[in-house]
């Protein structure tokens, strides 16, 4: 497989992810498929930040932890990013007169890195252009070692200044002047790209936010209400973008219990709407959960995970809160939870959590990372047909709705746990939502029996859900001596890492999770009951997975790999990581024919 890594570095606000989106908007056009992955501090400006662009004309969902390519924009990328360079790597800075120190001399030589000096400040002055088209000569600069033509550049530009004829003029001078630094003064300087695959270029880029986005209007989501708060800032942001072609109402509230009870009231009132938050604002939000637990309200949060606790690292990436989403609010009620795990999946649940939340009248909490949330993918384009909206035993027939009895709101002998529903203002009979325990009819019920009758009722729908929800995914070998289990974002990593020639043909399968409450564990207990060795892959401290299978099967998982430093699993680490544990005879601990199952629909 010929895959390349490039990466930009500098301070926030110099324009890194300018030059990242412009080379892989110009990448996928020219035919490759493109995987993008950034790194920020939670400043406004300055700091140490990093745009990191994976290439290849084959699949690609992950990064790696070594570069083909740097582009530095300060002096501090000279600093803190050569350990990246891979042997025979290509290092470009703009910092004139830079003296590196007699240890990074000493590595430079090792590796063989050629490094290039670009005078982009030189260019400038010569075009009498602002700063901001540094970025423009550089990418172009880029793009130019990588053997690409400089029409797609120019084409990119033409459709974004087009209608600004001087600006036009500028950015088209900066793209031939940075081409033509490279293919002048350093036409030595080449990095080779397999074959293109037109076919990539009829597919989406797009973050992982932008793609929940598309899922919740896809959803017949019509009401988002929100506060800011990363990582789940960027899919506020697009669905507040789109609202003059989607006609979605947008509230950024004051606070996340506003955005909360918003939500939960519009869903009342039958209208799909959708809140999203982080940590911290789903904290405040779970009081709201608990209150949708017992008027059974259907509702659909999203909980895009950064590391805490407290701020922690806002601006990074974890998996810390499944056990949060699992168990948040005061009592016990039913919920569903499940994960996003890249950008198909980031588009497919969200659908299916609002057609659970509706079917099951419970709350869905649906799960993303900063890893997914602002990765950069490239997407086949969504099939629009696929979504189908199941609103359950919600009444909306007129005849219907006139045999209906205020006690058939919350009546205790549903089967399935689940009651008509229907909506405030139609032509029934009344009931009353409310957060103390009631009766069929809503009426305050403290009695005994009532309250037994009531929560065992709600808690039917935990056991009706279980046997509705698809068992998980199975991926590589279908009977494998060595189990891997993980969910969320580190699937695209897993699945990449099992493709290098260390771990490809292997006896390994990889069991992803993607509904991960109420959990289905037949299919795990099958697997991990034949295989060798089972191991648990999750950004975390604890392996929250581990510990929910463990209380759901009593089985324990001593083999882990777990990672809790801010940062997703990249390909190459992963698979070194995962090369120990085929050794099956020899325990790795952490701290570091099937059986007929149902498919996701």
């Amino acid at each position: 497989m010929s895959r390349l890594s490039l990466k930009v570095v500098g301070a926030s606000g110099q324009g890194i992810n300018s030059i990242g989106e412009i080379l892989a908007k110009g990448l996928k056009r020219s035919g490759y498929c493109v995987f993008g992955y950034r790194e920020y501090p939670s400043l406004i400006k300055g700091g140490h930040a990093s745009y990191q662009l994976d290439v290849s004309h084959e699949m690609l969902r992950s990064s790696d932890t070594t570069i083909d390519l740097l582009l530095t924009l300060n002096h501090h990328g000279l600093e803190l990013n050569l350990h990246e360079l891979k042997q025979g790597a290509i290092l470009l800075h703009s910092t004139p007169d830079w003296q590196f120190s007699e240890a990074d001399k000493a590595l430079l030589e090792q590796r063989q890195i050629r490094v290039r000096y670009v005078p982009v400040d030189e260019i400038l002055s010569r075009l009498q252009a602002k700063a901001i088209l540094g970025n423009v000569v550089l990418a172009s600069f880029v793009w130019s070692i990588l053997g690409q033509g400089r029409e797609v550049l120019r084409e990119m530009v033409r459709e974004q200044f087009g209608h600004k004829k001087a600006l036009l003029e500028l950015n088209m001078r900066c793209i031939d002047e940075g081409t033509d630094e490279r293919e002048q003064r350093a036409a030595e300087l080449s990095l080779t790209l397999g074959p293109p695959d037109k076919a990539w270029a009829d597919h989406l880029l797009l973050t992982g936010s932008h793609a929940m986005g598309l899922g919740a209007v896809h959803a017949g989501v019509r009401l988002y209400a929100g506060y800011p708060m990363t990582p789940s800032s960027p899919l506020l942001s697009y669905i507040a973008e789109v609202q003059n072609d989607t006609g979605m109402v947008i509230k950024q509230a004051e606070d996340e219990i506003t955005a909360a009870q918003i939500v939960s009231g519009a869903m009342f009132m039958g209208t799909r709407a959708l809140t999203g938050t982080s940590g911290g604002g789903f904290d405040l939000m779970s009081e709201t959960l608990s209150l949708n637990g017992i008027i059974e309200n259907p509702t659909v949060f999203v909980l895009a995970q950064r590391p805490g606790p407290a701020t922690g690292l806002p601006t990074w990436t974890g998996q810390g809160d499944l056990l949060l989403a699992v168990n948040t609010g005061h009592g016990e009620y039913a919920r569903c939870v499940l994960s996003a795990s890249d950008s198909q999946d980031a588009f497919d649940v969200m659908p299916m959590a609002f057609n659970i939340a509706e079917e099951f009248q419970i709350s869905v909490i649906v799960l993303t990372d900063k890893q997914i949330a602002e990765a950069l993918y490239t997407q086949k384009p969504y099939d629009q047909g696929r979504a189908e909206l199941r609103r359950g035993k919600l009444v909306t027939d007129p005849a219907t709705l006139a045999t209906l009895k205020g006690a058939d709101r919350y009546d205790p002998s549903a089967e399935d746990g689940v009651s008509p529903r229907w909506l405030p203002g139609t032509e029934a009979d009344t009931y009353c939502a409310q957060g103390d325990e009631h009766n069929g009819d809503g009426t305050v019920d403290e009695g005994a029996s009532n309250a037994v009758a009531q929560m065992d009722k709600r808690m039917r729908k935990l056991q009706s859900l279980h046997a509705a929800l698809p068992d998980p995914e199975l991926y590589g070998a279908t009977d494998p001596e060595v189990l891997l289990v993980g969910w969320g974002s580190t699937k695209g990593t897993v699945l990449d890492a099992l493709e290098r020639p260390e771990l490809r043909g292997k006896s390994i399968g990889y069991l992803h999770f993607t509904y991960l409450w109420p959990l289905k564990t037949e299919l795990f207990t099958f697997l991990t009951e034949r295989a060798k060795k089972t191991v648990l892959i999750e950004g975390n401290h604890q392996g929250q997975l581990g510990l929910l299978i463990a209380q759901q099967t009593g089985i324990l998982l001593p083999n882990k790999i777990l990672k809790y430093d801010g940062r997703p699993f990249f390909r190459d680490e992963l698979a070194r990581l995962i090369l120990p544990h085929l050794d099956t005879h020899a325990p790795v601990t952490g701290g570091h024919p099937l059986p007929s199952r149902r498919k996701r629909s």
